[in-house]
């Protein structure tokens, strides 16, 4: 699925298996975007990186396109999404869940393929959802996502446990 366009064959076998579980982990879009939502938060030189590399690649962008195509395709099919990520930056799962909608699932999809969808692949039995007996693991948001998937970048506070996570403190 990542150098061609998957075709109605690939589709029907990938919904005969009903627990195929798909992470598209899709690759950078190839065009400039703006990473100011960044600064702060990473130290000085990896976001001078990050700008140096922040660019317009056409090879890149054909590269994306034929992924978001086959994310479109195998979502609107009902095949299971997740969300997950090879990159090794704390941000790529909010970078991934903007390519998501970008590739044409809407934010409640990307959203249940990062919460439910998520846990329900690592076999995490108590969280992915808020419901009685499972772990309060969630984040407030200062705005909704339903509205901009990258609202979720805008984290007001997190909880794990129940409990409000102290984000002051380094490591956190």
């Amino acid at each position: 699925m990542r150098d061609v366009d998957v075709d109605d064959e690939t589709i029907a076998l990938f919904r005969a298996r009903p627990n195929l579980v798909l992470v598209p982990n899709l690759p950078d879009r190839g065009v400039r975007t703006d990473v100011n939502w960044l600064r702060g938060n990473i130290p000085a030189a990896e976001m001078a990186a990050l700008e140096a590399e922040n660019s317009d690649r056409p090879a890149a962008q054909t590269a994306f396109g034929i992924q978001a195509r086959n994310l479109a395709k195998v979502s609107a099919a009902g095949v299971r999404i997740a969300l997950g990520t090879d990159g090794n930056t704390p941000w790529a799962p909010h970078t991934e869940m903007a390519d998501m909608v970008t590739a044409g699932m809407t934010p409640m999809q990307v959203i249940v393929a990062a919460t439910r969808n998520s846990a329900e692949f690592l076999r995490m039995t108590d969280s992915g959802t808020l419901e009685a007996g499972k772990s309060a693991d969630f984040i407030v948001l200062d705005a909704n996502p339903l509205d901009d998937i990258t609202n979720t970048r805008r984290i007001s506070a997190v909880y794990l446990r129940g409990v409000a996570v102290d984000r002051s403190q380094p490591g956190r």
